[in-house]
């Protein structure tokens, strides 16, 4: 199993015992201040120091913060330009990162779900929140024998709807290939989560062209293809529209939420903890 880790830097609400740093007072080791014993009622954390130096004589007991859950999401578009296969299957490694996260998730004491979306036409593939450790690995087999064959991403607009009320990790798996009032829209949708755009593209579609030769290209989601001449001119033009595309979704993620994770050639565990503890 592909290990990979992950926290949150804002404060937990859920009032389930978890790994997380949460706003609500319990049985965790961080302390918080000093109440009077009527306040929190629990002579277990009786404080002689605090009592001693109250001139008003009240006993005061110990007020800890507690660890608390949240939910992880993934999000993922399942387009038809997401089966690309170059230098590995995009559809295997979205299969990878859902077994990785919901294992992680497992691991932490955090509830995981699953939403697949495509186009708006077909309904989204959805794994409700789950404590249940095996609902996250039979979604990955599961996403292994799905077809995506969805002709655009339109319907990760209605994603958000699916995530329940409680603000929750969200990891957006997609390879963006698709216009920028799509991608606002989504995020506008998502506001309210902590969302972790994770970009999957293949160095064997933009950097590992051939600099001479005949190549034939086919846009997977609306069937279109055409053939080129391949020189190093084209070669360098399509790298640098990749670059510029880097960039521009740099620039909206990172207005919106955090910045991107980029997968560029398969799923790397160590890349996706470093990319939360760097």
């Amino acid at each position: 199993m592909n290990e990979i880790h992950y926290k949150i830097p804002w404060r937990a609400r859920s009032s389930y015992p978890g790994h997380h740093s949460s706003q609500q007072k319990g049985g965790g080791l961080q302390f918080r201040h000093h109440v009077p014993l009527l306040n929190a009622p629990d002579p277990r954390r009786f404080d002689v120091r605090a009592s001693l130096r109250d001139p008003f004589e009240q006993v005061y007991v110990r007020v800890y913060q507690q660890t608390s859950s949240i939910p992880v999401y993934v999000i993922a578009d399942l387009s038809a330009s997401m089966r690309y296969e170059g230098n590995h299957s995009k559809q295997d490694v979205v299969v990878d990162f859902v077994a990785a996260v919901s294992y992680a998730a497992y691991r932490t004491g955090d509830r995981f779900g699953f939403v697949g979306c495509g186009d708006t036409s077909t309904l989204p593939l959805v794994l409700p929140s789950t404590l249940n450790r095996a609902a996250g690995s039979g979604m990955a087999e599961t996403l292994r024998e799905t077809s995506f064959t969805a002709t655009d991403s339109t319907g990760l607009v209605n994603a958000a709807a699916l995530l329940g009320a409680k603000r929750a990790l969200v990891f957006l798996i997609s390879d963006f290939h698709f216009p920028e009032k799509l991608l606002i829209d989504t995020f506008a949708t998502l506001a309210y989560h902590d969302v972790v755009p994770v970009v999957l593209w293949d160095t064997q579609e933009y950097k590992n062209l051939p600099n001479y030769g005949i190549a034939r290209v086919r846009d997977q989601e609306t069937g279109r293809s055409r053939t080129l001449l391949m020189r190093p001119k084209i070669k360098q033009e399509v790298a640098a529209i990749f670059e510029q595309r880097e960039r521009a979704l740099f620039a909206t993620f990172t207005q919106f939420s955090r910045p991107p994770l980029f997968l560029n050639d398969g799923l790397e565990p160590d890349e996706v903890t470093r990319y939360f503890y760097q």
